[in-house]
C-alpha cells in the first residue's frame, strides 16, 4: 500500500509525463463532480471498480495540490442499473451543485440522461455504456468508444485468429440497449465480412434459464456464437452453452469485458471466450503511465473494495482519464470552489463542445458523434489466471482503425 509521500510523488510523476500539474490546494470551498454508478444489484460489480478509480483519481488531483486552490469533491449517486433512477439521481447531483456529472453506466441509462443534460444544461461525461449514437452534445459526451467501431475492429481480429469460422449464430439481451444494439451491430458487421447468421436467440436482462437458447443455436450448428450482452447475463448463457457441449469459439461484446464479475466465475467454460477491448493487466512498455496505473489500481482495490481478486483493470483507465480531463478544463478555465455553479458548467461544456483529442493514461480521439474513439482489438479469457489477455501478438494485431469522422 502506498503512503501519503509514495503517493504525492506517484502523482507528481503522472503529472509530469501527460496530466497537467496543478496549483495546491488553499482553505476555498471544494469543487463537487458528481458520478452516477451501480453500487448495488446486479451491476455492483461494475460499479463498485470503476468508482474505486474515481476515487483514486480524485485522491491523486487532490494529493497533487487540487484545482486552482479548491480540492475535488466526489459526490457519488447509486441508480441500481435503472434508467428512472439515473435520471432521479442526475438531477439531485444538480441540486447538490455538481458543476459536471460523470456516468451512468449503461447504454439504456445513458439514452435517458442524455438529453436532459442538455435540457439542464448540465454537462455529463460518459466513460461506458456501449451503444452507438445515444450521446448528445454539447452537453453530453461520451468518452469510450462504442460499438460501432468496437465491434468492426474486434471482429476483423477475431476472423483473422479463427479464419475457418464460416457460420455464426448471435444472441443477446433484447431488454438492455447496449446489448439490444451490440445484436444488431454483430449482424451488420457479420455480413459485411462474408458470416452467415444460421440462428439469433435474444432474452431478457435478469433471464437465468437459458437451457432453451442452448438448444436452439447448438441445433444450428454454427462455427462460432458472437453474445452482446452485460457480464451476469452471458455468463448462465456461456455455461450452458459448455453444459450442452458446445465447445467453439464464442465472442462476446465489450459488455463482459468490463466489471469483476464474469472473468472470476467463467471457469471450463472460459476456454473458448473472446471480447472486445483495449487493455490487459500487462505491463506497456511504450506506455509508461499505464504501466504505473495498473499497479497501483491493482494494489488500492485490494484494500479498498470487496471485489474478487485478481481485478482486471480493463476499461477503469476511462474514468481516472475522465477525472483528469475536467480536472486540467477547471484549471484552465479558472474554476474553483468559489465559482457559482452555472458559470462552472457553461464554462466546462464550452471545453467539451471544442475537445479532439485527449491525451492521458488513454488517447482519445473525439468523434463528429460526441463518441470518444480508443483502438480494440480481440481479448481471449484465461480462465487459470481469472484475467483477459490479448488474442493476437502485437505484430498480429490489426491496427487500422474502423472508420469513423473525427471532429474537425
Amino acid at each position: 500500500m502506498f503512503n501519503r509521500r509514495q503517493l504525492l510523488a506517484s502523482t507528481a510523476a503522472i503529472a509530469v509525463s501527460g496530466h497537467a500539474p496543478l496549483a495546491f490546494a488553499a482553505d476555498k470551498p471544494p469543487i463537487k463532480i458528481g458520478s452516477i454508478l451501480a453500487m448495488t444489484g446486479i451491476g455492483s460489480v461494475y460499479g463498485i471498480l470503476y468508482n474505486a478509480a474515481l476515487k483514486m483519481a480524485i485522491d491523486d488531483v487532490n494529493a497533487a495540490g487540487g484545482v486552482n486552490g479548491s480540492k475535488l469533491e466526489l459526490l457519488q449517486e447509486d441508480d441500481q442499473l435503472q434508467p428512472a433512477q439515473s435520471v432521479l439521481t442526475f438531477r439531485k447531483l444538480i441540486s447538490d451543485g455538481a458543476l459536471v456529472e460523470l456516468g451512468p453506466l449503461t447504454g439504456t441509462s445513458w439514452e435517458t440522461v442524455a438529453p436532459i443534460a442538455n435540457s439542464t444544461k448540465m454537462p455529463a461525461i460518459c466513460f461506458t455504456a456501449s451503444k452507438a449514437g445515444i450521446s448528445a452534445p454539447p452537453y453530453a459526451l461520451r468518452i469510450a468508444p462504442p460499438d460501432d467501431t468496437a465491434i468492426p475492429e474486434g471482429v476483423a481480429e477475431f476472423i483473422k485468429l479463427h479464419p475457418n469460422v464460416k457460420k455464426i449464430a448471435i444472441a443477446g439481451d433484447a431488454q438492455e440497449a447496449s446489448g439490444a444494439a451490440g445484436v444488431e451491430l454483430f449482424t451488420k458487421v457479420a455480413k459485411e465480412s462474408g458470416l452467415e447468421v444460421v440462428a439469433t436467440a435474444s432474452y431478457q436482462t435478469r433471464t437465468t434459464d437459458f437451457s432453451a437458447d442452448a438448444i436452439k443455436i447448438r441445433g444450428a450448428n454454427p462455427d462460432a456464437v458472437f453474445v452482446s450482452s452485460l457480464g451476469p447475463t452471458s455468463l448462465p448463457l456461456v455455461k450452458e452453452l459448455e453444459v450442452q457441449g458446445f465447445d467453439k469459439p464464442i465472442l462476446l461484446n465489450s459488455l463482459v469485458w468490463a466489471g469483476a464479475g464474469f472473468i472470476h466465475a467463467v471457469g471450463s467454460a472460459g476456454k473458448n471466450v473472446y471480447t472486445i477491448g483495449f487493455s490487459t493487466n500487462d505491463p506497456d512498455p511504450s506506455n509508461p503511465k499505464y504501466t504505473d496505473y495498473v499497479t497501483r489500481f491493482i494494489e488500492r482495490t485490494k484494500t479498498t473494495t470487496n471485489l474478487p481478486q485478481p481485478i482486471n483493470v480493463c476499461n477503469t483507465t476511462l474514468p481516472y482519464d475522465t477525472v483528469f480531463l475536467v480536472a486540467d478544463i477547471m484549471r484552465k478555465a479558472g474554476i474553483d470552489g468559489t465559482t457559482p455553479a452555472e458559470k462552472g458548467r457553461e464554462l466546462i461544456r464550452t471545453a467539451l463542445d471544442g475537445l479532439k483529442t485527449y491525451q492521458g493514461i488513454n488517447k482519445i480521439t473525439m468523434r463528429d458523434t460526441g463518441d470518444g474513439h480508443i483502438k480494440c482489438h480481440l481479448l481471449k479469457a484465461n480462465a487459470q489466471t481469472k484475467q483477459w489477455e490479448y488474442a493476437l501478438a502485437p505484430d498480429q494485431r490489426i491496427t487500422t482503425p474502423a472508420p469513423f469522422k473525427a471532429r474537425g
